[in-house]
């Protein structure tokens, strides 16, 4: 069986619109507890919101965040695949564009997020899968 985007995506994930200003977009990044964000505007996904971008884009150059709206220094345009699009599909595109964050869509509506962490946490899956036979084959009285 082969996995797919939908089979390793998140549904929690969370979305801010590009015209709140970056400390208000923070605050409500740290109350959900969140790394990133979905920017869009006017209801459509326009870009990604992530940590990265606060430092390069804000704290680096000391601009304030209280002045300073989201579709400044969001990442955009915003990578996706969609959701039948193959797990190898997915960490190649993933490898290639260099992020750590994949949007899911579904006829060009948001229905997930991958992470480097859900691709990290399917490969342990994997190899304690591989370990186990391995280790059969191995305790066998041959």
């Amino acid at each position: 069986m082969v996995l797919k985007a939908k089979d390793i995506m998140h549904k929690d994930f969370m979305e801010i619109e590009d015209d709140l200003t970056v400390a208000e977009a923070s605050r409500k990044m740290v109350e959900r507890r969140r790394g990133y964000a979905i920017v869009n505007h006017e209801d459509r996904p326009v870009g990604m919101l992530t940590e990265w971008d606060f430092l390069e884009k804000l704290v680096a150059p000391g601009k304030d965040p209280s002045s300073i709206t989201v579709s400044v220094i969001m990442t955009s345009p915003l990578v996706v695949t969609d959701k039948e699009t193959p797990t190898e599909e997915v960490v190649e595109l993933m490898v290639q564009k260099g992020i750590r964050r994949l949007v899911v869509t579904d006829a060009g509506r948001v229905v997930g997020v991958i992470t480097s962490r859900d691709i990290l946490s399917i490969f342990k899956k994997y190899v304690d899968e591989i370990s186990s036979i391995v280790a059969r084959f191995s305790a066998s009285p041959f």
